[in-house]
Order: C-alpha cells, then sequence, then structure tokens
C-alpha cells in the first residue's frame, strides 16, 4: 500500500500536542467560584439576581456552598434590598419602591419594607404623577388601589373623581359598582353622567389622521411619493395620541436613516393642513405607539380593563380608511382569544377595516374604548382584528415613560397539557434556565396564584417589572419545589435568541412542538425519532406523532420574512410508515414564552 506523507503543519501539531506542558495554576474550588460570582452581583447591585441564584443553590445543589456562606449572602442581598427600597420611596421613585416591595414579598420577607403597603405606594404613586400632569397614569393607579381588598369610601370618591376629570365612563362605572358593594349611595347626578354615552360628533373631535412622509421612492427610475397613512386617537389632553406602531414604525427603524417625518391631520382640519408630532413610546410586540402633537384635545377616550367582551357584541370603529377622514363604520365581535402576537391574545371583528384604519378606536356601544384596530389579511374579506383594551391598559405606563417598551419574561416556553402548564423549554442563560428550571416542570402557581393556559401567565407577568423576583412553584415528579426567580427584560424576537444560543435539536420543540431524539445521521442528512408532540403545535397540526422515525433534509430560517421551515422525509406511523417528504414551516413570532 502506498503512503503518504503528513503535512508539515500537521506534523508540527501532532508534536506539539505530544510535548508536556507546565501545569498552569489549580483552578479555585467551587464554593469559592460560586460566592465569588454572588458577591460581585450583590456589589453591582445585582442583589435581586443574587437572591436567584441562592434559591437555585439552596433546592437544586444543597452542600454545594457552605450554608453559613449562603445564608450571609442571603442576608446581605436583603439587606441590599432594603436599602434600595427606602431610597426609591425617599425619592419619590414608586415605580422601583413597588418592584422592590414585590420582591420582598416574593422573597417571603415582610419586614424589609417597614410600614408601607401596597395601597399606599400605589396613592403616593397616583399623587406624584398627577403632580406632573400625567392624570392618565395617576388614574391607572388608582385602580390598581382601589381593586386591593376593602377599599376605603374617600380612596373610592378620589378615584371616581379622578375618572370623571379624564372623561373616562368605563371606570366610573366600575367605581360605582364598587362603591354598591360597600353599600355606599353615590349621588344620582354622577350615575347618569356615567351611563351617558358620547356622541359620534364629540368623539370625532378626539381622533385624527396619521401621516408618515417617508420622501420619494424610485422604481424602474421613476420617483413616487412614499407615504403611509394611518389613523389614531386621544387619550391624553396635552396632545397624547394612540396608534398601531406599524404606522409609524419608519420614524424609530434606524434602517429608516432618519429620512421619516412624521405628521397629524386633526379632524376639523382644513384640507391639506398637517401638524407635526413626535414618536414617545413604541412597543414592536403589541403592534402600539404613542405619539404626541404640541395641540390639545377637548375629548379623550378611555377605557376599563376589566370591561367584558363578547363575542356578538356590536362595536364601531373610527378612522381614515385610504385617507378618507371620519370614517365611521360599524359590526361585531367575531371572536375573543385569537392568538396572532407572541404574547397576549386579539380580538377578532367584522368591522370594515382597510389600510388607513389601522390605530384607529374600536368601541363597544356605550363609547368605550375596547380595542386599537388594524386591518386583517388582505386576501380575506371582512377578517380583521383589534389589540384589546386590557392589554392596552398594561402597556400604557411603557408607551408613556418613552423609547421602547420592555417587557418582562422568565425566558421558558410552556405547552398546555393535561399535566397542567409545562416547560417545555428554556433559553440558556436566561432566568429559567439560571434558577434550574427544566423542561417537563409543571408549573404550578406564581406568587400564589394558579393559571390554566399561557396568556393569563404573561398577563400577570406584565404585571411587573424588570429586574423583581417572584416566587414560582413548581412540580417536578412528585416533588412541589418553590424558586424565587428574577424577572429580565424580554427580546424582541425570543426564538432568534435561542437560535443563537442553542443548538437546532433544542429549539425543534418551542418551535414546532415536536421533541426528537437522534439516532444517527449520514452527510447531510441526520435521523431522528419522534419522542414527543405537543397538542396543537405546528407538528400536530402536520399529522407527526410519537415514535415517527424521521430525517431532516432541510433547514431554513430567514428572519426578515419572520419564518423557520423544515424539510423532513418521515414515516408516519398513523400512514402505516410509508416513506414521504413533509415541509413543514412556521412563524418566529411563537406565543408560548413567559
Amino acid at each position: 500500500m502506498k503512503s503518504f506523507p503528513l503535512p508539515v503543519a500537521l506534523c508540527a501539531l501532532l508534536l506539539a500536542s505530544c510535548a508536556s506542558t507546565p501545569p498552569g495554576p489549580p483552578a479555585p474550588p467551587l464554593p469559592a467560584v460560586r460566592i465569588k460570582e454572588m458577591q460581585g452581583l450583590i456589589s453591582s447591585g445585582s442583589f435581586l439576581q443574587a437572591l436567584q441564584e441562592i434559591s437555585w443553590l439552596q433546592r437544586e445543589k444543597p452542600g454545594e456552598v457552605p450554608a453559613a456562606d449562603l445564608e450571609a449572602l442571603q442576608q446581605k442581598s436583603l439587606d441590599a434590598l432594603s436599602a434600595a427600597f427606602t431610597k426609591a420611596v425617599n425619592d419619590k421613585k414608586y415605580e422601583d419602591a413597588l418592584r422592590y416591595f414585590d420582591s420582598a414579598r416574593a422573597a417571603g420577607v415582610q419586614n424589609l419594607t417597614g410600614d408601607w403597603t401596597e395601597r399606599a405606594l400605589l396613592e403616593d404613586r397616583a399623587s406624584v404623577q398627577k403632580a406632573d400632569g400625567n392624570e392618565v397614569l395617576s388614574l391607572l393607579s388608582q385602580q390598581r388601589a382601589i381593586s386591593l381588598p376593602d377599599p376605603s369610601e374617600a380612596d373610592l370618591k378620589a378615584a371616581f373623581d379622578a375618572a370623571a376629570q379624564v372623561g373616562n365612563r368605563a371606570v366610573e362605572r366600575f367605581i360605582l359598582a364598587k362603591m354598591k358593594e360597600k353599600g355606599l349611595t353615590p349621588p344620582p347626578d354622577a350615575v347618569s353622567a356615567a351611563e351617558a354615552a358620547p356622541s359620534f360628533s364629540q368623539m370625532l373631535t378626539g381622533t385624527v389622521t396619521i401621516l408618515v412622509d417617508r420622501g420619494i421612492k424610485v422604481q424602474n427610475g421613476v420617483g413616487y411619493p412614499d407615504q403611509i397613512i394611518g389613523s389614531g386617537f386621544f387619550i391624553d389632553r396635552r396632545g397624547y395620541i394612540l396608534t398601531n406602531h406599524h404606522v409609524i414604525k419608519s420614524e424609530v427603524d434606524p434602517k429608516d436613516k432618519g429620512y421619516s417625518r412624521l405628521y397629524v391631520r386633526l379632524s376639523e382640519s382644513p384640507a391639506g393642513e398637517r401638524i407635526p408630532a413626535k414618536v414617545i413610546g413604541y412597543d414592536p410586540t403589541f403592534d402600539l405607539a404613542l405619539i404626541k402633537t404640541e395641540i390639545n384635545s377637548s375629548f379623550t377616550f378611555g377605557g376599563y380593563g376589566g370591561e367584558q367582551v363578547n363575542p356578538g357584541d356590536r362595536i364601531f370603529a373610527i378612522g381614515s380608511p385610504a385617507g378618507l377622514e371620519k370614517t365611521i363604520t360599524s359590526g361585531i365581535v367575531s371572536a375573543m382569544g385569537r392568538h396572532l402576537l407572541q404574547m397576549g391574545d386579539i380580538m377578532q371583528v367584522d368591522v370594515p377595516l382597510n389600510p388607513g384604519n389601522s390605530g384607529g378606536p374600536m368601541l363597544n356601544e356605550k363609547g368605550d374604548l375596547i380595542g386599537v384596530g388594524f386591518a386583517g389579511l388582505e386576501q380575506f374579506q371582512g377578517l380583521n382584528f383589534a389589540v384589546p383594551y386590557h392589554w392596552i391598559e398594561k402597556i400604557l405606563p411603557g408607551l408613556f415613560k418613552g423609547g421602547e417598551v420592555v417587557h418582562p419574561w422568565l425566558g421558558m416556553a410552556l405547552a398546555e397539557t393535561s399535566k397542567g402548564l409545562e416547560v417545555v423549554y428554556c433559553v440558556p442563560d436566561e432566568p429559567g434556565a439560571r434558577a434550574g428550571i427544566q423542561a417537563g416542570d409543571i408549573l404550578e402557581s406564581i406568587n400564589g396564584k394558579s393559571f390554566e393556559k399561557i396568556q393569563d401567565v404573561q398577563e400577570a407577568i406584565l404585571a411587573q417589572a424588570p429586574p423583581s423576583l417572584l416566587k414560582v412553584t413548581l412540580r417536578r415528579g412528585t416533588n412541589t419545589l418553590d424558586a424565587v426567580m428574577c424577572l429580565a427584560d424580554r427580546p424582541e424576537k425570543p426564538i432568534e435568541v435561542a437560535l443563537q444560543r442553542d443548538t437546532r435539536d433544542n429549539v425543534l420543540y418551542p418551535l414546532f412542538g415536536m421533541k426528537l431524539q437522534k439516532v444517527g445521521s449520514f452527510f447531510w442528512s441526520n435521523d431522528y425519532v419522534v419522542t414527543r408532540v405537543t397538542r396543537g403545535s405546528v407538528a400536530d397540526e402536520s399529522g407527526l406523532s410519537e415514535n415517527d422515525p424521521l430525517s431532516i433534509q432541510d433547514w431554513k430560517v430567514d428572519t426578515d420574512k419572520g419564518f423557520a421551515a423544515l424539510l423532513l422525509v418521515i414515516k408516519k406511523r398513523k400512514a402505516g410508515f410509508i416513506e414521504s417528504a413533509v415541509q413543514i414551516a412556521t412563524d418566529l413570532e411563537t406565543d408560548n414564552f413567559i
């Protein structure tokens, strides 16, 4: 047999690998590393994350770090939490104070916040917000305060006056119902005012047409005006307008390079008049944006998140379809709970909506704001949607804060199973993974409250601001585990982060709803057997089932178009193991992450 000489570089590499090298300094023992990491977190101000790490070590790694050292680190973290709470209160930063207050309760320590109560913190926050002129946020704080058990008559009256001040009849009716529960008799004129619906002529004055001028678009050597038309409505008399994010996206998209210009046209403006506006806050996840113009409005829209909306309810929309301003259309709620966004759910309506309607108010027969409408799928007539107000209510504080809204998350994907809400995936280096949560764990409760639907968990988490602590109770086999977890900032596209940090095979479970076990590979294809299929997932809808053997022939992720696709050769057990080629695809905007 003819032999071939090894390349010189390979010989050198082999010789180097055989040569002895002097030993480096010994690695420090693991407990010392753990202690140093947590000390670093505490000294850098990340004491809430340190409490999560301590909870994980106590639960998952007992004895790895001496108990006395863990207790000392825990006390140091709690002392830092107490000091941060006191400073936030003294500085009147009640957003932070509430975050630390909730974190102390989740950590199971009540004495860190002194005599302060949640109601007192909310009332003080409402006072500061009102003094700053932000009556809308002040009312939201008061709503949360009176939703706590046993509100006083004075608190109810103050909240009612605040609702009347901003013209929010839906909240007025909610407060009147609370008064009746306590046996209080409200003034007759207050009841009649709350029940009186505004006229359409009044509501039209609170709507605007939104114009986004993107300059000139050149196609085939010919220039065309590049303009986007949308709708919006006033939610604050100081000129704050709510609309859809996709309407003003070019205003905040770095790719647009600053060419975009934003204007609004009032319902009573002379033809052609355009008033400059600016974006205050925006939320791509819920497709919402808050813009402002230097015009005071005589009418503002308001709603109440607890208002019951049911299929069949008659509703109205106001907007500027194709630029036709002051257009009112009517219809009904077709369905609730549609899952088209990566968080929450949306309302399906049959109200006629067309390009230009996006961002306009969706109203019930009492004139209450029940959602923000957006045009549906172009190829289907009468299929339109709206973001329900109970989600908007939770997003408003972030929109008023300015910039892109930051949502909290635990970095875990769930599935609704017969066992309960099951963890199917944890994104590496996010709270779930760092807290030692495992695939297969069942989510029993968060802060003592249990849930049946993923969207309910998302809604509960949205009420918290990151970073803050939650007490999460899990079931692992026959054991019940309590974990203290620290919320982090949710990325705009969780799946893309998972794909960057993890292997493709691991991400297939939360993405397509199928868990695979690798059984072999040959050149470009990989052979697997399906070990789990989540009910209602893309894999389930494609007819895949447990124990199906398959090979992955191709895999594609298009982040620009927002989809992932798999080309499979599969022998479906339900089809008698006849081999067939199947392509399955899914949207990257998955709705199963919390």
